[in-house]
């Protein structure tokens, strides 16, 4: 999972820098040179969802995102373990949505295109990483909640332990 998380920090840095070189390209051509390029308003949309979704994966297995750290840490015992567990299951939940999401559109994303472009880029294009973020979230956090529950509910209590010396 961590050389994932590289790969799509990597992707997330190089949508800033697409972001920022069509923005900047732009604002010169239009006013030193009184010309625009049309695809600029698509490119920047699409390299921003990809820089989005993207930096979820970072974020959410570096333990950024969804957490509940002000909760938790103030909590004990069960109400800790229940507040684990909710957000293992929201953040299961949130990917499976996001790539059912993704398979819902498909069909018809898939067959529209943008008119900017010289070439016929469906707009599946920025769909797809929503797909790949919602996908890395749901298998992460099965990860965790299987690896929480076998720490939870794989515990002996000390009368166990004692009995089993």
């Amino acid at each position: 999972m961590d050389i994932i998380a590289k790969i799509a920090t990597a992707i997330a840095m190089i949508a800033v820098v697409v972001i920022v070189f069509f923005i900047v390209s732009e604002l010169i051509r239009r006013n030193i040179f009184n010309k625009s390029f049309r695809p600029t308003i698509e490119i920047c949309g699409i390299s921003f969802l990809w820089m989005a979704f993207m930096g979820i994966i970072p974020l959410y297995h570096s333990g950024g995102l969804m957490r509940l750290d002000f909760l938790i840490s103030r909590s004990k015992g069960t109400a800790r373990d229940i507040m684990v567990l909710l957000n293992k299951l929201f953040s299961l939940m949130l990917g499976v949505i996001m790539v059912i999401a993704f398979n819902a559109q498909y069909p018809f994303v898939s067959t529209r295109f943008y008119s900017t472009f010289s070439m016929k880029i469906p707009y599946t294009v920025q769909y797809v990483p929503m797909a790949i973020a919602g996908g890395f979230m749901a298998l992460d956090a099965l990860r965790e909640l299987i690896e929480w529950c076998a720490r939870v509910f794989g515990k002996k209590t000390e009368g166990e332990e004692a009995k089993a010396c």
